[in-house]
């Protein structure tokens, strides 16, 4: 089951989203260098299930993650934030993504839970993926049930029981799962467009 926070506006969920990187954003720079070598073992171990060339990152805030997929590999690849921090980040929203339409060979997320709309954000991706491409996804269960989730004023957008849960409603707007496996707390999941 997907929930979704509402917000009085549009711009509301995107004044929200900028939270973290308006309070913390030396704390979060600080952490850099280890979080681009956490990814770039993430991005290393799945690379067999993904495809050569570059990879866009989405909510990737300080590049951490695109920093760790060109060091895994995959060549130019690029971070994109509502709220970027780092200097390797492109400013865009992934409701529109500011990408030509089959530029990228894989798109990632560990962040889907700040998405406002899961479906048009699976209708970017589709766009912006080249033919063949993948959607790389990381999840992980919630901390606190969503009667809790509901009541609190975090910038999280989307709930999801599991990330099984998630996954399917990835499927739903036109994609199938070419790979999946469980690591720690983190639910990995690999799609491909639907034909």
């Amino acid at each position: 089951m997907i929930t979704q926070r509402t917000y009085e506006s549009y711009q509301k969920y995107v004044e929200r989203q900028g939270g973290k990187a308006r309070r913390g954003s030396g704390f979060l720079l600080a952490h850099l260098e280890k979080k681009t070598g956490w990814f770039a073992r993430e991005f290393q171990r799945a690379a067999w299930a993904l495809k050569p060339g570059a990879m866009l990152c989405l909510g990737a805030r300080t590049g951490a993650e695109n920093l760790g997929a060109i060091r895994a590999g995959f060549l130019t690849s690029v971070g994109l934030d509502l709220h970027p921090v780092g200097p390797t980040v492109v400013q865009g929203d992934w409701h529109d993504m500011p990408v030509a339409g089959g530029s990228f060979e894989n798109v990632y997320s560990n962040s889907l839970d700040h998405c406002f709309s899961l479906e048009r954000l699976c209708s970017e991706v589709r766009r912006v993926l080249a033919p063949d491409g993948r959607f790389y996804v990381m999840a992980s269960h919630p901390k606190k049930p969503v009667e809790k989730w509901l009541t609190t004023k975090g910038m999280e957008a989307l709930y999801w029981d599991t990330s099984t849960d998630l996954r399917d409603a990835i499927c739903g707007f036109g994609f199938t799962v070419t790979a999946e496996w469980r690591k720690g707390k983190w639910g990995h999941h690999i799609f491909a467009v639907t034909p």
